[in-house]
Formats: structure tokens, C-alpha cells, sequence
């Protein structure tokens, strides 16, 4: 009994425009999946940025013409804009800002009394002689008067390191009333370090070059 061999061939009859269409489905459907995923990424982003560079308000008595020249329209828009992203002032930030414009006031005027110093220091200088202790408040003295000269003052120095007591010394340049006058108050704010000496004898020495 011989036996044959049959060949069988599969043949695919699935139609292409439907295997094509269901391809075209899934990837449109990717595609919105990763488009909103993307945007969704992209608000938090921008909210996350918003909220990051939030702008800082100027101090009140800062004066630049480029922002009164702001209309009313863009800072309305600047607004509208800043609520969308959550990104509106409240009164907490308000309150910060507040605290930025007393600190940049405070800065302010520590400068304007430092130029102050800087000015009385071109005109005048102070030395001191109190052996064995060191100023801990020596004012510097602002140059009020005409003339020109050294006013020695003698002190003397209690054991707290307060001045209590001065006249002026012999080897002063100038006999000014107001240069003394000034030179006097000077030395009774002096303050020096503590020492176990209750009195101690001492000068201070201005040199007032003059306006």
C-alpha cells in the first residue's frame, strides 16, 4: 500500500483595509494619549515656572518713569494672565513684600549715615591716649564749625571706662571756641574697656582740617 504526502498551503484572506484601519485606530489613540499626557505635563510646568518667578514688588518710594508709563490695560492683562496659573498675590505675599521695603528703607538710610561718616572723616580725625584699654564707642566728630586746628582734651577714665571728666590740654593748635566746644562734647560720649584703675588719666586728640 503506498501512502502520498499532501501538501496543504494556508492562505490569509484577512482583508488589508481593515488590518490597516485597526493599525490607524491605535495609533491615532496613542497619539491623543501622548498629546494629553504632554499638555498636561505642560500646564504643570507652566504653573510650576509661574509660580517660581513670581515677580517682586518695587518699594514704594522706588521712582522709574518706564513703570508709571504701564497703562491700566496691561496691568489688567498682567492680572487676568497671572490668575489662570494660580499665580495671584495673596495677603501673606503682599505681606512679604512689605517686609522687603522696610528692609531696602532700613539699607537706605544704614547708607545714607555711612556716607555721612565717610564726609566727616575727610574733614577731621580723632586719635586717643589711654594706656592699656581700647575705645569701644568713639564718636567721630562732624566738622561743624569755620576754623581749622588740633583740640587735645584731657580725660580722665573711671573704671567703667567713662569719661568723667575733661579740659583742654595746653598743646592744642587752636584756640577756637567752637572747635573746643565741640571737642568737649566729643570726648565726655567717648567709652573705653572696663580696667580695675577707678581713674585713669588719658587725652584725645582731634584734628579738624577744615571746610
Amino acid at each position: 500500500m503506498e501512502h502520498k504526502t499532501v501538501a496543504e498551503t494556508l492562505i490569509d484572506i484577512t482583508p488589508p483595509d481593515l488590518f490597516e484601519e485597526k493599525n490607524e485606530d491605535n495609533i491615532e489613540q496613542k497619539n491623543k494619549s501622548t498629546k494629553t499626557n504632554k499638555a498636561y505635563n505642560e500646564t504643570k510646568r507652566y504653573k510650576h515656572f509661574a509660580q517660581a518667578f513670581k515677580p517682586i514688588a518695587p518699594p514704594k518710594d522706588y521712582n522709574n518713569s518706564k513703570l508709571r508709563n504701564f497703562s491700566k490695560q496691561e496691568i489688567e492683562t498682567n492680572e487676568v494672565s497671572n490668575s489662570d496659573v494660580g499665580s495671584s498675590f495673596n495677603n501673606k505675599e503682599l505681606t512679604s513684600f512689605d517686609n522687603v521695603n522696610s528692609i531696602l528703607n532700613k539699607r537706605l538710610k544704614a547708607t545714607q549715615q555711612s556716607n555721612s561718616k565717610e564726609l566727616a572723616n575727610k574733614n577731621s580725625s580723632v586719635f586717643y591716649s589711654l594706656l592699656g584699654r581700647t575705645d569701644t564707642f568713639l564718636p567721630i566728630p562732624v566738622y561743624l564749625c569755620e576754623a581749622n586746628g588740633k583740640i587735645v582734651v584731657n580725660i580722665t577714665v573711671n573704671a567703667l571706662g567713662k569719661v568723667i571728666k575733661s579740659s583742654i590740654n595746653a598743646s592744642s593748635t587752636s584756640n577756637n571756641a567752637c572747635l573746643q566746644k565741640h571737642a568737649l562734647e566729643y570726648a565726655a560720649d567717648a567709652r573705653f574697656s572696663t580696667s580695675n584703675k577707678s581713674a585713669q588719666i588719658g587725652t584725645i586728640t582731634f584734628v579738624f582740617q577744615g571746610k
